[in-house]
């Protein structure tokens, strides 16, 4: 069984594709055209060895000229392996050249007659290979035209050698001769076609066990990824299941620290109610953890349903800010509401987006002192029944690098950062609400803006119920 991996070998040492990470067609391309040409060259020199004898002594000019045309097609195979020409240009070039000198020739020993005229149908299957369809159906209508050509100019052409006469010139071939000319002619005309379709072959083979390759790939990250979703939830039902059994224990302490506070406050004991209160604290913090945790571990195992109710979103807006100004006060901030454009009502689950935005303003105050807290509320028409929502939170507070933006949404990943401002604790609540917000269809993301800060813009898709002409306008909390 006759293999292609000597000639990939062979290829390989002339070219370096694979070193150069040539693609596949580019590659199959340039070794069409380099071998084509070569055998090219080796057809017109036993062409020449046939013809030759019998045109030296009568015709010298023509067996001279004879004598170089296979030495035409021996810079191709440079061209295209040793310089920077373009593939396609060398492609065009080979296939003119081919062109030129098998109609020259045809037509000087007898025109569509002439055993030479059968290498023209060599000119549209090389160009289809080599440029695509179309320029095979160019070159298709360029040789039917030649042959066409040449038969209505068949009574002014040379005689062919297969015409005998007793008049006939010395220089014309016998039939013997004639004979076996045809029959190497074809030969190396069947090997030509043969070479074309054996190099598609070798490519449809390398090309069908690259997709085999990629199909077991596929299915391999298919697997891996069901295998990691298994992972990702059982770990989530882990932690849900933990998380539960922490908070029993917790509410407990809760329980007792507020019971001893009250002891403790009837006794007139300042110092113990004091540390009970910190318990308190500690205690009603960690409680919140838990339930942040138990609420991420509900989302990601799809636990979570939505519940949708028509919803004012410029109001759920106002009174999030209401619910956030003594806070922002108490640390010496205001807080700037502006609109853009008409912001209509819709359907969406207005608790979840609530939730979103007062985490938001929540984070915002807490890392600004004595600063500007800007809220934007904006939902560009689309003309659907669909409609996105972008709410922007900027402050003017601690300033985050670009690089660690990342961090401020990936629960208890950020050790290294812990000492940093807006990186100390888990961080759930960002993680919760940017989950939160994936639930509802949108996303939260973050930027660093250039003068210091941090701005957040949380969007989320509506259904348009009744926009209410709501035009845009500013005021200050």
């Amino acid at each position: 069984m006759i293999s292609y991996a000597w000639f990939e070998d062979a290829w390989e040492r002339m070219s370096g594709d694979a070193r150069k990470g040539v693609p596949l067609l580019q590659s199959t391309r340039k070794r069409l055209l380099t071998f084509t040409a070569l055998l090219t060259f080796v057809v017109a020199l036993v062409w020449v060895t046939l013809t030759g004898p019998s045109l030296i002594d009568d015709r010298p000019a023509a067996a001279l000229l004879c004598g170089v045309v296979p030495f035409v097609f021996l810079p191709f195979p440079y061209i295209v392996l040793r310089t920077s020409v373009d593939l396609d240009v060398a492609s065009h070039a080979y296939l003119a050249t081919l062109f030129i000198i098998v109609t020259l020739t045809a037509a000087a020993m007898g025109g569509p007659v002439s055993t030479t005229s059968f290498f023209l149908i060599l000119v549209p299957l090389l160009a289809t290979l080599l440029l695509g369809i179309g320029i095979g159906v160019a070159w298709t209508a360029v040789v039917a035209i030649t042959y066409l050509t040449l038969h209505l100019l068949r009574s002014g052409l040379p005689a062919p050698a297969f015409e005998l006469s007793g008049s006939a010139p010395n220089y014309w071939i016998s039939v013997n001769e004639v004979s076996l000319w045809n029959a190497i002619m074809m030969a190396l005309l069947a090997l030509a076609a043969s070479f074309s379709v054996a190099n598609f072959r070798a490519v449809v083979s390398k090309s069908s066990a690259l997709l085999t390759e990629a199909g077991h790939r596929a299915e391999d990250a298919l697997s891996a990824r069901v295998a990691a979703e298994d992972v990702s939830r059982s770990r989530a039902e882990f932690i849900a299941n933990v998380s539960h059994e922490l908070r029993t224990p917790l509410n407990a302490i809760i329980g007792y620290s507020e019971l001893l506070i009250e002891t403790a406050e009837e006794r007139g004991d300042e110092t113990g109610a004091a540390d009970n209160r910190r318990v308190l604290e500690a205690a009603a913090k960690l409680r919140g953890m838990v339930n942040d945790i138990l609420k991420l571990s509900a989302i990601d195992t799809g636990r979570v349903a939505l519940d949708i109710e028509d919803v004012n979103i410029e109001e759920l807006v106002q009174d999030a800010i209401a619910a956030m100004t003594p806070a922002a006060r108490a640390r010496g901030n205001r807080i700037l509401f502006e609109t853009h454009g008409v912001v209509p009502f819709g359907e969406t689950d207005g608790v979840k987006l609530d939730q979103c935005l007062r985490t938001l303003l929540s984070h915002a105050i807490t890392f600004t002192q004595n600063g500007t807290i800007s809220v934007r509320l904006s939902a560009p028409r689309n003309g659907s029944g669909r409609q996105i929502v972008c709410f922007e939170v900027e402050d003017t507070g601690i300033a985050v690098d670009q690089q660690s933006i990342h961090a401020l949404f990936e629960p208890f990943a950020h050790a290294e950062d812990a000492k940093k401002p807006r990186f100390d604790g888990p961080n759930l609540d960002l993680v919760l609400s940017q989950r939160t917000a994936r639930l509802l269809g949108g996303d939260l993301i973050a930027k660093a803006p250039s003068g210091g800060g941090l701005h957040f813009t949380l969007t989320a898709p509506i259904r348009v119920a009744a926009p209410p002409e709501i035009q845009g306008r500013s005021s200050q909390q």
